[in-house]
């Protein structure tokens, strides 16, 4: 009997070892189980020549994000219309995790900016920015990814931000859609939209305050060590 005790002890003590992220994932996904808990998928999209602090600042926050049990609360993964690496910021090189064709379905999307002409160029991106807003939670822009919302007709209605220095440009082009300055973001509901580079750190702990709660959204800004004022915009209807 005291053998089978001191096994069972050991392959505990195993399972928590901390340099053993496989023993992590099972603890985690036992905590998923116990606490019923949906997991919703992100999928950052990536493009050549998307600003970094863009994609990776919503990423951290969404990776870093936890349900009340300790459980993970998001799958966040890169997408991009094809499975050739990027580069970022003239010196990052990122591979794309997954294409349109094989990524799994995402409640929440991020569409950052930077060199947005590229993929706004790409119909094959714009038509995979309406498919997936159909049934995601959340579409949500970082600086000029607003401009993918506005062509996919997603910001027709509503009102929305950008980066300081492409609010006349979205102006002129989203003629259906209030376009507002000084404003971290903004929450339509299903769509948010942010302003520059840092503000979609912002944008992404808005998110998480919506579906986990302010006081997680608070933890993870200070896991983070981001200094996080929370804003209270007008928030419209969620219907679509």
């Amino acid at each position: 009997m005291k053998i089978v005790m001191l096994f069972l002890t050991a392959a505990m003590l195993t399972v928590a070892l901390p340099g053993d992220p496989e023993g992590f994932d099972m603890i985690d996904a036992a905590s998923q189980a116990q606490e019923n808990v949906k997991v919703r998928n992100v999928a950052v999209f990536v493009h050549e020549g998307v600003e970094l602090l863009d994609f990776a600042g919503p990423g951290e926050v969404f990776a870093a994000a936890h349900t009340k049990g300790g459980a993970h609360a998001f799958n966040v993964y890169t997408v991009a219309a094809s499975a050739e690496p990027i580069i970022s910021q003239g010196f990052l090189s990122v591979r794309p995790q997954y294409t349109f064709e094989n990524a799994p379905r995402p409640d929440i999307v991020v569409l950052p900016g930077g060199r947005t002409n590229i993929p706004l160029q790409n119909p094959k991106v714009v038509e995979w920015v309406k498919k997936t807003s159909r049934d995601a939670e959340v579409m949500m822009s970082v600086c000029t990814g607003a401009f993918l919302l506005a062509r996919a007709g997603l910001l027709d209605g509503k009102e929305a931000t950008t980066h300081w220095g492409s609010i006349d440009r979205l102006k002129q082009e989203a003629t259906k859609t209030t376009v507002l300055e000084n404003r971290r973001f903004i929450d339509n509901g299903q769509v948010v939209t942010t302003a520059g580079v840092s503000a979609g750190i912002d944008g992404a702990l808005h998110v998480v305050a919506r579906l986990l709660g302010q006081e997680e959204a608070r933890r993870t800004a200070r896991y983070m060590e981001y200094l996080w004022t929370p804003e209270k915009p007008k928030q419209v209807s969620s219907e679509r």
